[in-house]
């Protein structure tokens, strides 16, 4: 398991980032989807490039650094997202081993198991809440990328109403999930 986040966090900083397909971000419960499938495929490049259908669009140095540092913001929700990730299948598979000792233990270390086991939910939801608080400054980076750059401008899905939403729990369980095809 942390060979694979390992790779996916390499992944992330050293490929381009996709600006299409479905984005998915579900924080405890609360879904924010995009679909840019159907636009030109684009990309930003480590470099600060941005790449539409392959081909570099003409930026300045002042667009370079506002597509780098939306880059980066981008790729540091998604790595927050993917280390709550992990310590989720953590606590998955402690849950898994700890259940059966909890089976036989009785009924004071099954409920010892069931509060330990609901501390450590709480606690990634709690920081599942956190990356609520990245996107105002992404969505800050989106808009004034997407007025410097109109090429960038139809990639720029995020709105307000993802920010207001995030972070208010339905009850269908805590944790994030970060997801693009």
């Amino acid at each position: 398991m942390d060979k694979a986040l390992t790779e996916a966090r390499k992944e992330l900083r050293e490929k381009n980032l996709s600006l299409n397909g479905n984005i998915d971000l579900n924080i405890n419960g609360r879904q924010v989807r995009h679909d840019t499938s159907r636009l030109p495929k684009a990309e930003i490049t480590p470099q600060g490039d941005l790449l539409i259908e392959g081909k570099a669009v003409a930026i300045d140095a002042a667009q370079r650094r506002q597509l780098l540092d939306y880059r980066q913001h981008v790729i540091a929700l998604a790595e927050a997202g993917i280390a709550i990730g992990g310590r989720g299948a953590d606590i998955a598979g402690e849950a898994l081993g700890g259940a059966l000792g909890a089976a036989f233990g009785g009924e004071q270390a099954r409920q010892d198991f069931e509060r330990r086991m609901q501390a450590k939910s709480d606690q990634i939801e709690a920081e599942a809440r956190k990356l609520c608080v990245q996107l105002p400054p992404l969505l800050a980076l989106q808009q004034s990328l997407a007025a410097s750059l109109p090429a960038f401008r139809p990639y720029a899905t995020m709105t307000q109403a993802d920010i207001d939403d995030c972070g208010k729990s339905q009850g269908k369980g805590s944790g994030v999930a970060v997801t693009s095809q």
